[in-house]
Parts: structure tokens; C-alpha cells; sequence
């Protein structure tokens, strides 16, 4: 999600460049996946002038470089100086909980303590459905890091991740030891459970997004209240 600028004209020499003509050029490179060259804009932007658009337009194009460390770091800056619109907050709040969420995931792989990422994702996204309710991706990643969150904390009980794995590799093990008689039937009833497996964490997920969409329908409704409609995004920068 990239904030781009309604269309001017560039001045005629590098002297008159501000820090919206480098906006735009970051932009034109953004859209043709030239991250590089976005980014040298996008600091040159800097320079001229900090805003709450430059930081957020280039955290965004740090993280679709790898560079997630440096990429937050933009996007929390932009989160500092803020903005008066709620769906930019709301765009704001949502890459803030990607990153989160990218980070639990990486450890929940490698066998570390995710539960933090995993709550910091969680706490971003429903930042993000305050400014924007009617946000589905972003309720629906909210339903994924909370089932995410629920099973790295049930992994990590009582600081006990790892030895819980090994339990369950060990029972994992007895399981097959009793099964070895039939030699005929593992492939059927591993596909089988890894079925059933699936089955329950779409409906672990569907049940945490049922619950969300409840949650943020109460949400939305004082926010009617307070403010009335909303108004659409207007590109007035």
C-alpha cells in the first residue's frame, strides 16, 4: 500500500526539486518495482522535508526489499508524526501488523517464543479496524495472528515450548511404534489427519474472525455515533 500524489508539473531545474517532486518520482519507481531507485527519492524527500508521507512510503519500500528492521522503523516514525486521516492511519496501523506478524511467523518456524510478535500484530491490526472498521483483509489477519497467538502461548506454557515438542514428538514416535503392524495404511491415514488437521484450523480461524467481526461491529457503531460517515481518501498531498 503506497500513498501516492495527485499529478504536477517538475520544475525545470534540480535547484526548484522539493520534497514533493521526489515524492512523485519515488512513486513512478515504486509502481514499476524499482525499490532502489524509490528509495534514493524517497530520501532525497527526506531531506527536504520530513512528513508523515515520506516515512510511510519508505518503510513501505524497505519491506519489499527484506529490510523489515529499518522498514519498522520508518513506519513508526510515521506513526509518531501521525495524520488526520483515518485510512491512512488505518494503511498505517495495517503494514505495522504485517511486520509483527511476518516476525512471529519466522520464529514460530524456528522454534522461538512468538507470543510477543503475535500480540503486537494483534494490537496493530485492531489499531487499524479502529480508524477503519469496514477494513475486511485487515480483520481477517486479526482472526490469523490471534490463532497464531493462541498457539505459540499453548507451545510456550510455563516457558516449556520446547519441551513440549519433545513430548510430542515422543508420543508422535509411540504412535507409530504401535501402528507398524499394519504397513499398509500409513499414507491413507496420514493424509487423512493432516485433513482433519486443516479442517480444524480453518474453523479455529473462522471462529476467532466470527468473533472479531463482532467485536468491531460494536466498534463501528460508537464510531458512527461519534463521527458520523466516513469520508473517502482524498490524495491531498
Amino acid at each position: 500500500m503506497i500513498i501516492l500524489l495527485c499529478s504536477f508539473s517538475l520544475g525545470s531545474s534540480v535547484a526548484q526539486t522539493n520534497d514533493r517532486d521526489y515524492i512523485r518520482l519515488g512513486n513512478r519507481s515504486f509502481r514499476a518495482e524499482q525499490y532502489d531507485e524509490a528509495e534514493t527519492s524517497y530520501l532525497k524527500a527526506l531531506s527536504k522535508k520530513p512528513s508523515y508521507e515520506v516515512f510511510y512510503n519508505l518503510g513501505n519500500t524497505y519491506l519489499l526489499q527484506g529490510k523489515d528492521s529499518i522498514g519498522l522503523a520508518n513506519l513508526m516514525k510515521a506513526d509518531s508524526i501521525g495524520s488526520s486521516n483515518q485510512l491512512k492511519r488505518a494503511k498505517t496501523y495495517h503494514n505495522l501488523g504485517n511486520v509483527w506478524y511476518a516476525q512471529g511467523s519466522s520464529l514460530l518456524k524456528s522454534n522461538q517464543d512468538a507470543t510477543p510478535a503475535f500480540q503486537k500484530a494483534a494490537e496493530y491490526y485492531k489499531s487499524s479496524l479502529r480508524c477503519n472498521p469496514d477494513d475486511d483483509e485487515t480483520r481477517y489477519n486479526l482472526a490469523k495472528a490471534l490463532f497464531q497467538l493462541k498457539k505459540s502461548q499453548q507451545q510456550n506454557n510455563g516457558g516449556g515450548g520446547q519441551n513440549n515438542e519433545k513430548n510430542e514428538d515422543k508420543q508422535q514416535q509411540e504412535k507409530k511404534e504401535e501402528k507398524k503392524p499394519q504397513q499398509e495404511q500409513p499414507q491413507d491415514q496420514q493424509k487423512q489427519e493432516q485433513k482433519q488437521e486443516n479442517q480444524m484450523s480453518k474453523q479455529a480461524v473462522e471462529q476467532l474472525l466470527n468473533s472479531a467481526q463482532q467485536d468491531e461491529k460494536r466498534v463501528q457503531r460508537k464510531l458512527n455515533k461519534q463521527k458520523g460517515s466516513r469520508k473517502s481518501l482524498e490524495k491531498d498531498w
